[in-house]
C-alpha cells in the first residue's frame, strides 16, 4: 500500500485525468469473454486437460503504433489464439497503440495504476526515450520481476540470451539499476547471426508517377536526388486513387521512417555519435556539421511543400488512410510493413499504383546498406505490471513459454502441422493455400499466424531452423526482397562493444540521460523545419546545442573517449 501510495505522489492531476480517459474501460479482468461460452473443456497451461477449467484472459497492450497491422480479425477465434487455448487455457485480449510508444509509456506508468498484465514496447538500449521510461518504471517498482517465474515456468524464454548481443544484456536487459531481478524479456531476436534478419528499410516510390516522368530505380543514388524528384512530382499532375493531388513525400504514423530520405547525411554509427575524421574524437551526433545538414534538407522539403507537413505526427489511423490512396509518390519505410499494407488496400483496385524501392543511396560515409552487431542490439521486449494478480502472471509465463517451445513457435509463424503446413526434410513449409494468403496479406488477420504473437516470442530461428525468412520464399523468392537486401541496403555483421554503454559507468549517468531526452530534440528539430528561414532554423539547432554545452555534454563526450582508449577490444561508435 505504501508503495502504491508513493507511485501515486508522483502523478499530476493533469496526466491522471488524461490517461483514465484514454485507458477508460481497459481495467483487467478475468471476466469470461465471448469466447468463453464456446471453449468448456481446455486444457490448463501445463498441457493436463481439465474438462470444466475456466479461460484465463490475459488484458495485453502492443505499445506500437501501427501495430493493429498484425492484429487477427477475431482475437479470439484465430488458429493460433485456439490451439494456444488448448494447450495452456490462456487467452490474450490485445488493444493496440495508435499514437506515439512513449506518449503510451508515459502515460501508463504515470497514472500508478496500469490497466494491462502484459505489455510489449520498443527497448531500443542506451539512452532511447522509451526505454528509460521502462527502467525508470521497473526501478520504482512498476514493473513484476520475473526471475523466480522464469526458473519455475519459463525455461524456453530464458533462451533469449542466445540471441542478444553481450553489451546489450549487460547494460540493458540485465540493466545494474535493476540490482539483480529480471524485468524485461526481449524479443525478435536472431537465434543465430545467419537468423539476422534485414527488413530493407529503403526510400520507396510510386512507379507509375517514376515512369510517368521517366527516372529509373537507380537514380535515387543521392537524397538531392530525392529533392529533385519530389519538385518534379510537385509541378506534375500526378493524383491520387480518388483523383485528388498527390503529396510529394510524406510517410507512415509518426514520421516513421522519414529519415530514409535523408540518408546522405547520415553516418551509419550506431549509437547516436559522430566521430570527427581530423581528430578521431566522438561527439553527440546533434552536435555534428551533419546535423545541420539533415535539418536544413527536411526545412527545404517542408518549406517547398515537398513533404506532408502531418506527417511527422500523424497517428497511425490517418496515415493509413492516406497511403490506401497511394496519397505519397514518396516515403521511406521497411519493406514488410508496405508490402503487406498495400496489398490489402491500395493494389486490389490500383496495382498500377504499386511502390518500388529505389536506390542505393550512399551515407555520408559514402557506403550503402547497414551494419548491425551480432546479437540483437535493442530489441522489442515485453513486460508484465507489477499490479498483476499472481495467478494472471504465472499464467502468462506459462502461456509465453509454450509460445517459445518449437511447436509454439512453429504455431504462430507457420500455424498447424498437416493443416497449414507440412515438414518436408524437416523444415516447416507452408501450404501454398497459405503462402498465397501471406503474399496477399490477409494471412495473419484471418488466421493470427505470422501476426501479433509473434511479439511475446525471444528467438526467430528463421533460416537456421526454418531456411527461409518468409513462408514460401525457400521455394520462390521474392524477387523484390532479394533485390532489396543484395544491392540496396546489404547488411553487414559486426562484433565489439558499443561506446553509448559507457554512460553506465558515468557519474552524472542520470542528467545526461535527461539532458539527451529524445523528445525535447525531436521538438527543436521539427521547430526548425517549420522556421520561415534557413537562418532561423540554424539558429534553433544551434540553441538546442548550447543547451546540450551547458547541460555538461562536453564533459561527458571526453569522459567517453577516454574509456574508448581503454579497452583493448573493437569499439564501435
Amino acid at each position: 500500500m505504501m508503495k502504491k501510495s508513493i507511485k501515486r505522489l508522483l502523478c499530476t492531476a493533469m496526466v491522471l485525468m488524461l490517461t483514465m480517459s484514454i485507458f477508460a474501460g481497459c481495467q483487467r479482468t478475468k471476466e469470461p469473454t465471448s469466447k468463453d461460452s464456446n471453449n468448456a473443456g481446455q486444457s490448463n497451461n501445463t498441457g493436463k486437460k481439465e474438462a470444466d477449467a475456466e479461460p484465463i484472459v490475459i488484458k495485453m497492450f502492443s505499445c506500437w503504433n501501427g501495430s493493429s497491422g498484425n492484429a487477427p480479425r477475431d482475437h479470439f477465434d484465430n488458429v493460433v489464439a485456439n490451439k494456444l487455448l488448448e494447450e495452456t487455457g490462456v487467452i490474450f485480449d490485445i488493444e493496440y497503440a495508435t499514437s506515439s510508444e512513449s506518449e503510451n509509456l508515459n502515460m501508463m506508468f504515470s497514472s500508478g495504476d496500469i490497466p494491462y498484465d502484459v505489455v510489449t514496447a520498443p527497448y531500443w538500449g542506451g539512452n532511447g526515450g522509451e526505454t528509460g521510461i521502462i527502467k525508470r518504471a521497473a526501478s520504482q517498482g512498476m514493473v513484476m520481476a520475473l526471475e523466480d517465474l522464469l526458473d519455475k515456468h519459463g525455461p524456453n524464454i530464458k533462451r533469449f540470451e542466445e540471441g542478444a548481443a553481450t553489451d546489450f544484456l549487460e547494460n540493458d536487459v540485465y540493466a545494474p539499476e535493476y540490482n539483480g531481478h529480471t524485468y524485461v524479456i526481449p524479443y525478435q531476436l536472431p537465434a543465430t547471426p545467419a537468423d539476422n534478419k534485414n527488413w530493407g528499410y529503403c526510400v520507396y516510390v510510386r512507379k507509375d508517377i517514376m515512369d510517368a516522368l521517366g527516372w529509373k530505380q537507380e537514380d535515387f543514388n543521392h537524397s538531392e536526388k530525392i529533392y529533385e524528384f519530389l519538385k518534379e512530382v510537385k509541378a506534375g499532375d500526378f493524383k491520387d486513387a480518388n483523383g485528388n493531388p498527390v503529396i510529394p513525400a510524406g510517410n507512415w504514423h509518426n514520421g516513421w521512417a522519414y529519415d530514409q530520405l535523408y540518408r546522405s547525411y547520415i553516418t551509419g554509427n550506431m549509437c547516436s555519435l559522430w566521430v570527427d575524421p581530423d581528430t578521431n574524437k566522438a561527439i553527440v551526433d546533434r552536435r555534428s556539421p551533419l546535423v545541420m545538414e539533415e535539418v536544413l534538407y527536411m526545412r527545404k522539403l517542408v518549406s517547398e511543400g515537398l513533404f506532408d507537413p502531418e506527417a511527422f505526427r500523424q497517428n497511425d489511423t490517418i496515415a493509413k488512410e492516406k497511403h490506401a490512396l497511394g496519397k505519397y509518390a514518396v516515403h521511406g519505410v521497411h519493406y514488410f510493413h508496405q508490402r503487406d499494407f498495400y496489398e490489402q488496400t491500395l493494389y486490389k483496385d490500383h496495382p498500377e499504383m504499386r511502390y518500388v524501392p529505389v536506390g542505393p543511396i550512399k551515407n555520408a560515409k559514402g557506403q550503402i546498406g547497414a551494419s548491425s552487431l551480432k546479437g540483437r542490439a535493442g530489441s522489442p521486449a515485453w513486460f508484465i505490471s507489477a499490479d498483476t494478480d499472481s495467478d494472471i502472471a504465472e499464467a502468462a509465463i506459462k502461456a509465453i513459454n509454450y509460445l517459445n517451445s518449437e511447436e509454439g513457435r512453429l504455431l504462430a509463424f507457420y500455424g498447424i502441422e498437416g493443416e497449414h503446413f507440412d515438414m518436408v526434410d524437416g523444415k516447416p513449409r507452408m501450404k501454398k493455400e497459405y503462402v498465397d494468403m501471406n503474399k496477399e496479406g490477409i494471412l495473419k488477420s484471418e488466421t493470427g499466424i505470422q501476426g501479433i504473437y509473434r511479439e511475446l516470442i525471444s528467438l526467430y530461428p528463421y533460416m537456421s531452423e526454418w531456411g527461409e525468412f518468409t513462408p514460401g520464399e525457400a521455394d520462390v523468392p521474392d524477387e523484390t526482397y532479394e533485390h532489396i537486401i543484395n544491392n540496396i541496403v546489404p547488411e553487414t555483421i559486426i562484433d565489439g562493444y558499443r561506446a553509448s554503454n559507457f554512460i553506465n559507468d558515468y557519474d552524472k549517468k542520470d542528467d545526461i540521460n535527461e539532458l539527451l531526452n529524445g523528445e525535447l530534440w525531436r521538438d527543436y528539430r521539427e521547430r526548425a523545419f517549420f522556421a520561415a528561414t534557413e537562418e532561423d532554423a540554424i539558429k534553433i539547432i544551434e540553441e538546442y546545442q548550447q543547451y546540450l554545452i551547458k547541460g555538461g555534454i562536453e564533459d561527458y563526450e571526453a569522459f567517453i573517449n577516454e574509456k574508448a582508449a581503454e579497452r583493448d577490444d573493437h569499439v564501435i561508435f
